[in-house]
């Protein structure tokens, strides 16, 4: 286990010593049973996968406390989404923490070292997808230029391979000007993302790329 990665176990564990039965759960009868929604009220640990991965997504319109319920069940789906055992897009979890609005949680302080952690382990690890958890990350702490910063200054071959991947995707898309994250494209993020990329060091940038980004901002 690479330090990046004992450093998400850490935060997971002490974040799930955090979660906690709390009031009987008030859903939508029309999508969840009574059996399900006992389930919900009891232990985190003990609501099925399937259900805990239906809520994870589940607009919060179905539920009568949402910020509750999420907070209850924040750990697990954490846990998972960073292990890639959650079947829900990451951006789509980031949309409903905000909504729950998680930033204003007692244990706040948790869920951002659980993805600050995850952030270094995705730039650590080739097989990560780089662009989705920095969607993720961006998304739920509204902004996206810290998580930028952390990624040029992790200076190893494969943060770097994760760079020109990912900046290889937004300039040959022609996203760049317009660059919204988010499962809603709900952060614009597109001058920011630009002038990071312009940057960046001359083996990550080269002429192509350059080529590249002048040629999206000549036409923006």
């Amino acid at each position: 286990m690479t330090t990046a990665q004992q450093r998400l176990h850490h935060a997971l564990d002490a974040l799930g010593r955090t979660a906690r039965p709390g009031p009987a759960v008030d859903g939508c009868g029309h999508c969840y049973t009574p059996e399900q929604l006992a389930a919900l009220s009891g232990p985190p640990g003990l609501v099925p996968d399937r259900l805990l991965h239906s809520v994870a997504a589940k607009d919060p319109d179905h539920w009568g406390d949402f910020p509750t319920l999420y907070r209850r069940l924040a750990p697990r789906i954490l846990r998972q989404l960073t292990t890639g055992t959650l079947h829900v897009d990451g951006p789509l979890v980031a949309a409903r923490l905000v909504a729950a609005d998680w930033s204003g949680w007692q244990h706040a302080e948790l869920v951002r070292e659980v993805l600050d952690a995850w952030w270094s382990v995705t730039l650590a690890s080739d097989c990560a997808n780089a662009s989705e958890t920095l969607e993720t990350v961006a998304v739920a702490t509204g902004a996206v230029t810290p998580w930028l910063a952390a990624w040029a200054e992790t200076r190893t071959p494969t943060a770097e391979r994760h760079v020109t991947r990912t900046v290889d995707d937004w300039l040959h898309s022609a996203r760049l000007p317009d660059l919204r994250l988010g499962f809603y494209h709900e952060l614009p993020v597109g001058p920011e993302v630009a002038d990071w990329i312009a940057a960046l060091p001359p083996h990550l940038l080269d002429e192509d790329r350059r080529y590249w980004l002048d040629l999206l901002y000549h036409r923006a």
